[in-house]
């Protein structure tokens, strides 16, 4: 029921919800989708690089019997067992929140590219690390 000189179309919505803002349209909407998949497939690899990086790093403390060298096995035992799993972590909370963005037709490629980032400060978190738990000695 409209008021007198109201045509109806003023006012909040009468469904008492927000009104639905305007997604990304044409080429953008084309561009964000074929960037944030890029983004994604390199995220994929990364992933799987820096798994297998960090599990490499255990290789590291092959030297800890050696004669003047010092290792804190359980600090690089938590590295190389927990920084695969935080890596898949990161990587899966980005896809997650990739598709719900892209679900709700918003700019999805900056979260994207955010998650690869946070990819490679795990990775070099997990090197520093994993580094500083094995001291060589002369």
């Amino acid at each position: 029921m409209t008021r007198a000189g109201d045509d109806g179309r003023s006012g909040p919505d009468p469904a008492g919800g927000r009104e639905a803002r305007p997604g990304l349209r044409g080429g953008r909407r084309v561009a964000d989708v074929v960037a944030t998949v890029v983004l994604l497939l390199l995220g994929a690899v990364a992933t799987v690089v820096a798994s297998r990086g960090i599990q490499f790093m255990a290789l590291s403390f092959g030297s800890c019997d050696a004669p003047g060298n010092r290792c804190d096995e359980g600090l690089g035992g938590t590295v190389v067992t927990l920084g695969p799993v935080v890596v898949a972590l990161v990587f899966l909370v980005t896809l997650v929140l990739c598709v719900l963005r892209l679900v709700r037709r918003r700019l999805t490629w900056p979260v994207a590219l955010l998650g690869l980032g946070m990819l490679v400060v795990v990775f070099v978190v997990a090197r520093l690390l994993a580094g500083g738990a094995v001291s060589i000695g002369i």
